[in-house]
């Protein structure tokens, strides 16, 4: 079904899987909540965030059809083989439409990208089998002393390199907000540092503030011309 049809119909679910960027950590307004999404190495917990990417989106979403609803299962600090292993738990038969953003925190891990490939391959594949829209999305850029913090041992921009190579791979639409930001940098002589960071102080310089949510949001509703 055209994806433009699919968000019209009666009662559309939208489900989010991922990791804190997923979940729209970094934006103003969010909180973890006592919901349990899954428990591996420790508990995951689903969190609300208004002013996030996502929170931007269910909000436009609904005004054209008050019956969709979107669940983010977005899981800070999960790895991608951990969002593999947990998708049953994550995902439901009803979901129309599943939104993935990960993979930075798999730089952590010493094979992580040859992870983050092969636990992307997997995830997509569950998906297409089960009959859902995967919609794969880039994480945005962090600051460069977040960049290269002795435990990160590969990059955002390997990261973006499998998620595109995976997503092109499977037939899977990709929406690429790392390259949307950079652009915005570049047209706008800024660096990231300029953007990232809430202007009441909240920030890390790798989760994004509300400023660098809405480019994102931004960059999804024009991909999917909706």
């Amino acid at each position: 079904m055209n994806l433009q049809k699919l968000l019209q119909k009666k009662n559309v679910k939208i489900n989010i899987i991922g990791d804190s960027i997923a979940a729209g950590g970094g934006s103003t307004g969010s909180y973890k909540t006592e919901q349990l999404i899954f428990e591996d190495t420790k508990p995951f917990f689903r969190r609300v965030a208004p002013n996030s990417w996502w929170g931007l989106l269910e909000t436009y979403l609904k005004k054209q059809n008050d019956t969709l609803t979107i669940l983010n299962n977005g899981c800070g600090g999960a790895y991608s083989y951990q969002i593999r292993n947990h998708l049953d738990e994550m995902i439901s038969e009803e979901d129309d439409i599943v939104f993935i953003l990960m993979g930075l925190n798999d730089r952590k891990r010493k094979d992580g990208m040859n992870e983050l490939k092969e636990n992307s391959e997997r995830i997509l594949d569950e998906l297409i089998s089960y009959g859902k829209t995967a919609i794969v999305l880039t994480p945005n850029p962090s600051v460069h002393s977040n960049e290269y913090y002795e435990n990160r041992l590969y990059h955002t921009d390997e990261v973006v390199e499998i998620l595109k190579k995976v997503a092109k791979s499977r037939s899977v639409r990709l929406i690429d907000t790392y390259q949307h930001i950079l652009n915005y940098l570049r047209d706008h002589n800024q660096k990231i540092d300029d953007i990232i960071f809430n202007s009441d102080g909240v920030g890390d310089g790798l989760h994004p503030g509300d400023f660098v949510q809405k480019l994102m949001f931004e960059k999804i509703i024009d991909e999917l011309d909706i």
